[in-house]
């Protein structure tokens, strides 16, 4: 951003692993925040999961870009000072450890804003960090399965389904951004910071609002569909001569029109397709017979024809396909970076644009313990005090430390 973003002069303290604090440290210095990362002596989790490049994970950086890395023992006691000290110092935290588990290292949200009353702490948990579920363990497949969004995808009769992407964690980490930001918004009038909590299963049963809504009018199980929308018809993906388009018709003159283009011009006539609630119910009858046209041509015809009318229309695209694309290219989704021992990498971009630029933070993602020493030195320890813990093994320090 050639601006500074508007967070620039956040301080951000992130205990953060694998995916949902990270993402939402991400999003933060993305728009400008100083994001410090806190991992312990063998570093996030994520660092783990491959694959590698020249022994770096890229599982890691794709969502710790824009941060430094202090990694440290929290049960030294001079390290746990310089915790603390970090942690007061700090506009933001934000956390998605175990229950009770930052509680121990002496940070937990009572302690901290009782002498820091201007910070905003954030706490992502499973289930929530109080009531009958808040100390299960869970892990995205649980939060899937137990937030019904197991229940409602693919085609009915057959098994279960699951989003690949493990959306729990980015819903939550995009909540838990929102919500910082608003809280510091509301901290610039009041002088007071908040306690922000987000659970990744409540962020899953929320983006269900439309699949919900269903279930609260009728009491009933919504069917599973597939790639069908419940609620309007022709809206699904359908064969066409060499793959497969998705295509969305959201009223009924959309629907003349396919019908038009098409040479179908009778299916508007029918009255199984009188209206959408009509088309809705005889879905698969209306698919078929659109299908049975589209199947003669290929695909890239039907995206010229239905585009050129204004449709809603889009191929399949697999991720090669996706990172070719000109609009996506155009969008910046695809950045490439320096890492220090990675070499140059590529990472997803920012979809957020500020001023007509992605928002996106320039450094890349840390080594680890990359700035342990940077770090601690701003909380006054000495450079002597710093060689003693990292001599002592209490403290990781990265090439660039």
């Amino acid at each position: 951003m050639s601006l500074p973003g508007p967070l620039d002069g956040v301080r951000v303290v992130e205990f953060g692993n694998l995916v949902a604090a990270p993402y939402c440290g991400m999003l933060l210095a993305d728009l400008g925040a100083e994001v410090i990362k806190v991992e312990p002596m063998t570093g996030d989790l994520a660092r783990a999961i491959g694959p590698f490049i020249n022994g770096e994970s890229a599982f890691f950086m794709a969502v710790n870009r824009g941060k430094s890395s202090l990694a440290a023992d929290p049960k030294t006691p001079d390290v746990a000072a310089a915790l603390r000290r970090l942690a007061i110092g700090a506009d933001v935290l934000v956390h998605n450890l175990r229950l009770g588990a930052i509680e121990r290292m002496g940070l937990g949200p009572d302690d901290l804003m009782a002498r820091a009353p201007g910070l905003v702490y954030a706490v992502i948990s499973a289930f929530g960090t109080t009531g009958p579920a808040a100390g299960r363990a869970g892990i995205d497949l649980v939060f899937q399965g137990e937030s019904g969004m197991m229940s409602i995808a693919g085609e009915d009769g057959e098994a279960p389904h699951k989003t690949a992407t493990t959306i729990g964690d980015f819903v939550a980490g995009t909540n838990a951004a929102a919500a910082i930001c608003a809280a510091l918004l509301g901290r610039s009038a009041s002088g007071s910071g908040r306690l922000i909590e987000v659970s990744l299963r409540d962020g899953l049963i929320a983006v269900q609002a439309g699949w919900n809504a269903q279930f609260f009018a009728t009491g009933r199980q919504p069917v599973r569909t597939g790639t069908a929308s419940p609620v309007t018809a022709p809206n699904q993906t359908l064969r066409t001569g060499d793959g497969h388009i998705n295509l969305a018709v959201v009223s009924d003159r959309h629907f003349v029109e396919v019908s038009r283009l098409l040479g179908l011009d009778d299916l508007v006539a029918d009255p199984r397709f009188a209206d959408n609630a009509s088309r809705v119910s005889n879905r698969q009858d209306l698919a078929h017979a659109i299908e049975t046209v589209l199947e003669r041509e290929p695909t890239d015809h039907w995206m010229e024809l239905f585009g050129e009318a204004g449709l809603a229309v889009g191929r399949l695209l697999d991720l090669p396909a996706v990172f070719d694309d000109p609009q996506v290219i155009h969008n910046e989704m695809l950045v490439e970076m320096q890492h220090e021992t990675a070499g140059a990498i590529k990472v997803s971009g920012s979809p957020l644009r500020l001023d007509g630029e992605p928002a996106r933070a320039s450094m890349a993602p840390p080594i680890l313990g990359g700035g342990s020493r940077a770090i601690l030195l701003a909380t006054g320890l000495s450079n002597e005090e710093v060689d003693r813990l990292v001599a002592a093994q209490a403290v990781v320090e990265g090439a660039s430390g």
